[in-house]
């Protein structure tokens, strides 16, 4: 059943609104609290030895589109508060915002146009940032140079002189902006709870806590040292190892966390200082160095882990896939007979899939197949496992102990969780399923003679009428639709 949306289109369009005025809300606060802690770690009169809010607005244009470029022309003006007099506004304060909006808000839509998927940050997306950050911190530095107003050099003297400087302190700063844009779009993606969990069950672990402390302890003692003479000077780059190390043994997401920690601390700790005998140039390269070598290793441990999960789970539900499930299952029905139990396979084909898909696009379809998958698993103990047999079928083993009437009592609540409407851009749909169930042993003792005889009671409870499930060699037992 299929119902038109137009009495939602006022509602859609108030919840656009109010989206994006939170959305540029945290655009202005998020650029306003990032340049407090540039003018926190200033080494000289406007100049900062860490500067990621223009990084990080360029990495919000690409999420949040080109409808927000006035809002990031808007942070740009108030990001300097209080410390920047806005009331007395000139030429000289207008070059250098005009230069950052056009740089970085052309470079977060390009970064938009040439990743257009942002559910998740993929290695394409990564390799094509760092080639935009180091452009953009060539450009601005060469826009820098070329708009400088200084009578006492030439322009040849000037980008000497000033574009390394000006370009490595670009550098750093965007590319300081990923690891806080990663961790701003796990928390927007997963929620604050699942950050807690995260937290206590991965990163306070007694070996990842063991990594931190010596990354801080490192950064202190290296910096420490520089600061009483300059044969230590050298010793500033052990710090790379254990950063880069994390990214080995973890990944990207924990690498990117311990690089940008530990160098937030060693920036901290040489201001704290004095700035000891390192200059302003070496710390920033250390800086970047650490940034781009965690991506870079991160990257290829993750692709390898990518490779791993893409052979084993399905790319869009990501339930098993059937070479994970025939595994698994494999392993249950030899537990069940060890132990003189039963399981129960169910096959599960939607209902109306098609009528959806056709209706309003394979998009949609594909979001209702994700939501599917959810829908199975909320369905399901933590021992049970499902897994898409392909298209819109899927396949699930109930572990031992499981009876006939037990298995029926699941596929019920499946489908009694598959009746609640699905929510489209465009309208509402309703689906349903079609439920076929086999039992170890009784009707077979393999998993592929399981699938085959689920896959035929399927098919009995199809043509009985579909949304109801049928155990195989028995009758249907339909599915009654209550109304709430």
């Amino acid at each position: 059943m299929f119902v038109s949306s137009e009495r939602t289109d006022l509602t859609s369009r108030m919840t656009g609104q109010r989206q994006f005025l939170r959305n540029a809300l945290f655009f202005v606060l998020s650029f306003w609290l990032l340049n407090q802690v540039v003018y926190l770690l200033e080494v000289a009169e406007g100049v900062s030895i860490f500067y990621p809010p223009s990084g990080f607005a360029m990495l919000l244009i690409y999420l949040f589109g080109a409808k927000y470029l006035p809002v990031f022309f808007f942070a740009i003006l108030v990001g300097g508060l209080p410390q920047r007099d806005v009331f007395n506004y000139n030429l000289e304060m207008l070059i250098p915002d005009v230069r950052m909006f056009f740089i970085y808000g052309t470079a977060g839509l390009i970064l938009a146009k040439l990743n257009p998927e942002k559910k998740k940050l993929s290695a394409t997306f990564y390799y094509t940032l760092m080639l935009i950050i180091i452009a953009t911190a060539l450009l601005a530095s060469a826009v820098f140079v070329m708009v400088a107003i200084d009578t006492d050099s030439t322009l040849s003297t000037r980008w000497r002189d000033q574009v390394p400087l000006f370009f490595v302190g670009n550098l750093t700063g965007a590319l300081t902006a990923l690891p806080i844009f990663t961790f701003y779009l796990y928390v927007k993606s997963n929620g604050w709870k699942r950050l807690k969990l995260t937290i206590t069950d991965v990163i306070l672990k007694p070996d990842k806590l063991t990594a931190f402390l010596i990354i801080i302890s490192l950064s202190f003692f290296v910096v420490f040292l520089g600061k009483y003479s300059e044969n230590y000077s050298s010793y500033y780059y052990l710090i790379l190892v254990p950063i880069i190390w994390t990214s080995v043994k973890w990944g990207l997401g924990i690498g990117l966390m311990y690089a940008f920690i530990g160098n937030l601390f060693t920036l901290s700790f040489y201001v704290l200082f004095g700035y000891s005998y390192y200059g302003m140039l070496e710390v920033q390269l250390i800086f970047a160095m650490s940034i781009i070598a965690t991506v870079l290793i991160g990257l290829v441990h993750e692709q390898k882990d990518i490779f791993y999960e893409e052979s084993i789970y399905d790319e869009l539900t990501g339930l098993a896939n059937m070479r994970l499930f025939k595994k698994l299952s494999s392993s249950m029905i030899a537990n069940a007979r060890r132990n003189g139990e039963t399981v129960a396979l169910l096959f599960v084909d939607i209902d109306g899939f098609k009528a959806l898909n056709d209706t309003f696009g394979h998009k949609a379809g594909d979001q209702a197949l994700e939501k599917i998958g959810e829908l199975l698993k909320s369905s399901l103990r933590d021992a049970d496992v499902v897994a898409r047999f392909g298209g819109d079928e899927f396949i699930i083993q109930l572990n031992g102990g499981i009876s006939e009437k037990d298995a029926g009592a699941v596929a019920s609540s499946i489908l009694h969780n598959l009746s609640e409407p699905f929510q489209f851009d465009n309208g509402t749909a309703t689906i349903g399923a079609s439920i076929g169930i086999s039992v170890f042993p009784k009707d077979g003792t393999d998993v592929d003679t399981l699938i085959s005889k689920a896959d035929k009671a399927m098919y009995a409870a199809k043509k009985s009428g579909k949304n109801c499930f049928r155990l195989y060699n028995q009758r249907p037992l339909r599915y009654a639709r209550t109304s709430s």
